[in-house]
């Protein structure tokens, strides 16, 4: 059964996470074409946008099959968010999600992801200046910043009151980073007290995993789960998984069509940790991958191993 997000409708209750360094466009389609509703992109530094950067802008590239789009931007100043839309950057995404979350040094020490935590009106000026412009905004949050703090509740009503039209808890302090265990009753309370529809975030890796958060959360946002296996979103739906071989096999494709091949090699390098994570006999081939410097030697490879 579909749901929404605004006027934005959704296939399904399956949303693929943002990940700096691998959820770009060949990863998000992978993924959408693998029963993920909606793919957020990397996130992507406001600023950036603001100061014209190329880097930056590669980022923005989304294809025809991302319908829903969704953008997640990182940043501390309401102005600059306002200055990107006036640019024209975010007028071709359906949602426009916020980082709230991020617990980087780099990114915490500015202000910026999981500091937000601390200034909820300026995080709030941040959704309203957006949402007063006529975009669908979203914000992915943490449960709190320091240990054991916990501030979802409160911080995920302020972000309503802005205007957000759902809220993403990764229920693990900025402390923890990714240790431990995200607790999934701070998303059940958040979603029992908005209105919004609410996400949940963290350690859905599996059939059992998801079973036991199921009916936490209106929505379920899967990042890490997705690096070994993007056909989880399909899964989780009680669909047949593909081999591993064809979800290697196509998402080479993708990386190929749409960058260059240097970039396309260090994705595979990056993402066949994941892939073959837990496969018998593929030692060798990880350790290959790592040597090999065009996409003909790794697709002959992987040919090798699992035909």
């Amino acid at each position: 059964m579909s749901k929404s997000i605004a006027d934005i409708q959704l296939k399904n209750d399956f949303i693929a996470a943002p990940l700096a360094g691998y959820t770009d466009i060949a990863f998000r389609r992978l993924c959408m074409e693998n029963g993920a509703a909606m793919a957020v992109t990397e996130m992507v530094s406001v600023k950036g946008l603001c100061y014209r950067n190329p880097q930056t802008e590669r980022l923005l590239r989304i294809s025809d099959a991302e319908k829903p789009s969704c953008l997640q931007l990182f940043g501390s100043d309401y102005r600059d968010f306002v200055k990107a839309d006036e640019l024209g950057y975010l007028s071709k995404f359906d949602i426009i999600d916020i980082n709230m979350g991020c617990p980087v040094n780099k990114v915490v020490k500015n202000g910026e992801g999981s500091a937000l935590l601390k200034t909820p009106s300026v995080a709030a000026d941040i959704v309203k200046s957006l949402c007063d412009r006529g975009r669908i905004v979203t914000v992915k949050m943490r449960s709190g910043f320091a240990e054991n703090e916990n501030v979802s509740v409160k911080f995920a009503m302020a972000m309503q009151d802005a205007g957000a039209s759902m809220v993403t808890v990764h229920a693990r302090t900025r402390a923890q980073l990714y240790g431990g265990k995200a607790d999934y009753s701070i998303t059940e309370a958040v979603k029992d007290a908005l209105d919004i529809p609410v996400a949940l975030s963290g350690d859905i890796t599996d059939e059992e995993s998801f079973l036991q958060r199921k009916n936490c959360a209106d929505f379920y946002m899967i990042g890490r789960g997705a690096l070994a296996r993007p056909d989880i979103f399909n899964v989780l739906q009680g669909l047949k998984a593909r081999s591993k071989r064809d979800l290697i096999m196509r998402h080479i494709e993708l990386l190929c069509e749409y960058f260059e091949e240097r970039y396309a090699v260090n994705q595979l390098r990056k993402f066949m940790a994941y892939y073959l994570k837990g496969e018998r006999g593929t030692k060798e081939l990880k350790a290959k991958v790592y040597c090999l410097d065009s996409v003909d030697k790794i697709k002959e490879e992987i040919e090798k191993v699992f035909t």
